[in-house]
């Protein structure tokens, strides 16, 4: 037991560190250009929690920042929903039966992939806090991890569905 309550203090100092430089979700999003939207990262953007590292409790400020990533990333995905509901609209009213079949095998594939990633980014981030059970850093670790992975997610959807001009904002 002596090494590990030397190795959670290195761990939380590290995951500190790290954080610095990860770019974890903004509590707020900035106002982006349109060429910045698929970017990635904001740039020069610091993780909160880091930044207020003395005055911030790490499992409620990443928790909390969790919380925030996931409803950007609902709000993207809704209204992702909303663009091709629009477009079977558009092609309803033109009785194009082709665009009517594409959106709508493209809504059940979308709802489908979403379902399925969830649970993949439950599992991973499970996994990765697993190796700290425990542990005072593990639920930390959990929701550092969920940030990136969703946030990654929201960059993905992004990349696949602001096409041709479309916005999903």
């Amino acid at each position: 037991m002596p090494a590990r309550t030397c190795i959670l203090p290195a761990l939380l100092l590290c995951c500190t560190a790290l954080a610095q430089t990860a770019n974890p979700a903004p509590t707020a999003r900035p106002a982006q250009t349109p060429n910045a939207q698929n970017q990635g990262a904001t740039p020069g953007y610091t993780d909160p929690c880091a930044a207020n590292a003395m005055q911030v409790d790490f499992d409620t400020c990443y928790a909390d920042q969790f919380k925030l990533t996931d409803q950007d990333l609902n709000h993207l995905y809704r209204n992702t929903l909303l663009a091709f509901e629009a477009d079977i609209a558009d092609a309803q009213k033109h009785s194009d039966q082709s665009q009517l079949s594409y959106d709508a095998t493209a809504i059940g594939d979308l709802k489908a992939a979403q379902s399925e990633w969830v649970k993949y980014r439950d599992l991973h981030c499970r996994a990765a806090g697993q190796q700290l059970q425990g542990g005072s850093i593990q639920p930390i670790v959990v929701n550092k991890c969920m940030i990136l992975v969703t946030r990654h997610r929201i960059d993905e959807i992004r990349a696949a569905y602001e096409i041709g001009g479309r916005n999903l904002e």
